[in-house]
C-alpha cells in the first residue's frame, strides 16, 4: 500500500477524527516525499560531483603528460637539428666542386716544415708527406680522408642522437631527419668512391646525392630550419593542431 492508499484508508474508516490525522497524515507525507527528494538529490549531486572530480584528474593528467612531451620536444629537437645540420655542412664542404689546397711543392723548406708541423695529421703522415715527391698531391690524398673521417663520425653521431630521441620527435619531423641523413650517407659513399677511382656518373643521375648536398639540399634544409623555428616559437596547442 502506498502512503496516498494508506492515508485514504485511514480517513475513510476515521470520520471527523480521520479528517484530522489525514491533515496530520497528509503534512508526514509531504515531509516524507520533500525529504526523499532532497536524498535522492544530494545523492545524484554527489554522483555528478564524483564524475566531475574524475574528468578533472583525467584532463589534469592529460595535460601533464602532453605538456611533459612538449618539453621533452622543445629540448631534444634543437639538439637534433643541431647534430644534423653539422653533418650535411661537413660533407656538403667535403663534396663541394670548389677545393682549395696550398700548393707544398712550391714551399720553401722552412716554410714546409712549419705548415706540416701544425698540419692535424698522424706523425706518420707528417713524415710520409715531408719526404714524398710531389708532397701537394699527398697532402691532398691525407687531408681528404681526415675530413671524410670526421664528416662521418658527424653523420654517426646525428643518426645516433635521431634515433635515440625519435620517441620525442614528430612523425613527419623524424623522417625528414632520417631521409636527410641517408642522403648524407649516400653522398658521402658516393663521393668517397669518386675520389678513389674519379669516374664520375652524370649529374643528371637522380641516385647522385653529392648533386642533391650542392643544390636541393640546401634547399630543403632551409626547409626543414623553418619547420623546427615554427614548431619552436608555436604554442602546445598551436603544435597539437599542426
Amino acid at each position: 500500500m502506498t502512503p496516498s492508499e494508506f492515508i485514504i484508508t485511514v480517513v475513510t474508516a476515521g470520520g471527523g477524527a480521520g479528517l484530522v490525522i489525514y491533515k496530520s497524515l497528509k503534512h508526514f507525507a509531504s515531509s516524507w516525499l520533500e525529504d526523499k527528494f532532497k536524498s535522492r538529490l544530494q545523492e545524484m549531486v554527489h554522483d555528478q560531483n564524483k564524475e566531475i572530480e574524475r574528468l578533472k584528474s583525467d584532463l589534469t593528467r592529460t595535460f601533464d603528460r602532453i605538456a611533459r612531451l612538449h618539453q621533452q620536444e622543445f629540448e631534444i629537437l634543437p639538439l637534433v637539428w643541431d647534430e644534423v645540420h653539422e653533418a650535411f655542412w661537413r660533407v656538403a664542404s667535403l663534396v663541394s666542386a670548389f677545393q682549395s689546397y696550398p700548393d707544398l711543392n712550391a714551399m720553401t723548406s722552412a716554410h714546409l716544415k712549419e705548415f706540416v708541423a701544425q698540419c692535424e695529421l698522424d706523425a706518420w703522415q707528417k713524415a710520409e708527406l715531408l719526404e714524398a715527391d710531389d708532397k701537394s698531391a699527398k697532402f691532398r690524398f691525407f687531408d681528404y680522408w681526415r675530413t671524410a673521417s670526421l664528416a662521418r663520425r658527424a653523420h654517426l653521431s646525428a643518426l645516433n642522437k635521431t634515433s635515440r630521441h625519435a620517441i620525442f620527435l614528430p612523425e613527419s619531423l623524424k623522417n625528414e631527419f632520417l631521409r636527410i641523413l641517408s642522403n648524407i650517407s649516400t653522398a658521402l659513399v658516393q663521393h668517397e668512391i669518386y675520389f678513389k677511382h674519379p669516374v664520375r656518373a652524370s649529374s643528371q643521375d637522380s641516385t647522385d646525392k653529392i648533386e642533391w648536398m650542392r643544390d636541393a639540399g640546401r634547399k630543403e634544409m632551409n626547409q626543414l630550419e623553418a619547420v623546427i623555428r615554427s614548431r619552436l616559437w608555436s604554442t602546445p596547442i598551436e603544435m597539437d593542431a599542426a
